[in-house]
């Protein structure tokens, strides 16, 4: 779940449920997985714990987070607690019998308990969105059908006349993208009139960053985040500034080699995007093969917590 069992009075932690029923090598085989930096959790891994042991820690280190305790289990490992099926269908079953669990079978504001939509075989929670984002009147959204690019004849001047210019944008094909990763990028910042001042200014008047994220969709037809946007060379204070006031764009490839834009989401700088910023960002090369050139980069959790994965596939 989202908050602690206890916050809300609930007899039943998940968690506690179905680890109770694993087998010792299961419990043992989770308690030694390494924690990644992205993950919630605190506590540490270790090897070498009897069952009951392990047991407890699996319990510790999952305990209000039921999507990742199943994400973390072998289709073997889900079987054994839910019968026979896909990993991606029993891990979807087992959080309903879960949530209905701790909840009792009673209705509960699914902000206390949301419901994780399935990407890539694994349970996601969408956050409600933060910041400003186009209507829709089908959810997932769909591609926009092509329109053609109206340029404008001078860089926005508001906020406003810049959410205007990506609207206009939606649908406009981007052409074949070529060797340079950052062309499309620099194709839909055109489109919004935008003009390259170069510099570590935001790129919009230096108050508004403007990122495409790459995004594809699922057999489902949900949306998901292809790879982890970059967003600036190593320097961590220069990257934070530049996502105090960011404008997304969420860019598709298409079959024909192109891509267009589907949709955008501005994101305002408060405490959580704050958090979630300094925990998602992380160091990776970046630039030509062979060179030594490393950037920060956004990990793609970070638009599941920061709404933006809801702007594409529905609010939960």
């Amino acid at each position: 779940m989202s908050r602690r069992v206890c916050d809300y009075g609930w007899e039943v932690n998940a968690v506690a449920y179905f680890a109770q029923q694993l087998p010792a090598e299961a419990v043992r085989r989770l308690a030694a997985l390494r924690v990644r930096r992205f993950d919630a959790g605190e506590v540490a891994a270790e090897r070498g714990l009897d069952a009951d042991a392990a047991r407890v820690r699996v319990i510790a280190r999952w305990d209000a987070d039921l999507c990742g305790f199943l994400n973390a289990l072998t289709r073997g490992e889900l079987m054994a607690l839910g019968g026979d099926g896909s990993a991606p269908e029993l891990r979807e079953k087992l959080w309903q019998r879960g949530a209905e669990l701790e909840r009792a079978g009673e209705a509960i504001d699914p902000r206390v308990q949301p419901r994780p939509v399935l990407l890539g075989g694994h349970l996601v929670v969408q956050a409600l969105p933060r910041g400003m984002y186009p209507p829709s009147a089908v959810w997932p959204r769909s591609v926009p059908a092509p329109r053609a690019a109206e340029l404008p004849s001078e860089e926005p001047e508001t906020i406003d006349e810049l959410l205007a210019a990506a609207d206009r944008a939606l649908g406009v094909r981007l052409g074949r993208r070529g060797r340079d990763k950052g062309a499309w990028g620099l194709r839909a910042a055109t489109l919004l009139g935008v003009i390259e001042r170069g510099g570590d200014e935001p790129d919009w008047r230096g108050d508004v960053e403007i990122k495409t994220v790459p995004i594809a969709r699922e057999r489902s037809g949900l949306w998901r985040i292809v790879e982890d946007p970059a967003i600036a060379m190593l320097d961590e204070t220069g990257a934070l500034a530049k996502l105090q006031r960011t404008l997304w764009l969420a860019r598709a490839d298409l079959e024909d080699g192109e891509a267009t834009l589907v949709s955008w989401y501005l994101l305002e700088w408060d405490a959580i995007v704050a958090r979630l910023a300094r925990r998602y960002l992380h160091v990776r090369p970046k630039g030509p093969a062979g060179t030594d050139q490393r950037g920060l980069y956004l990990h793609k959790r970070f638009f599941a917590d920061a709404g933006l994965l809801a702007t594409l596939n529905g609010p939960p």
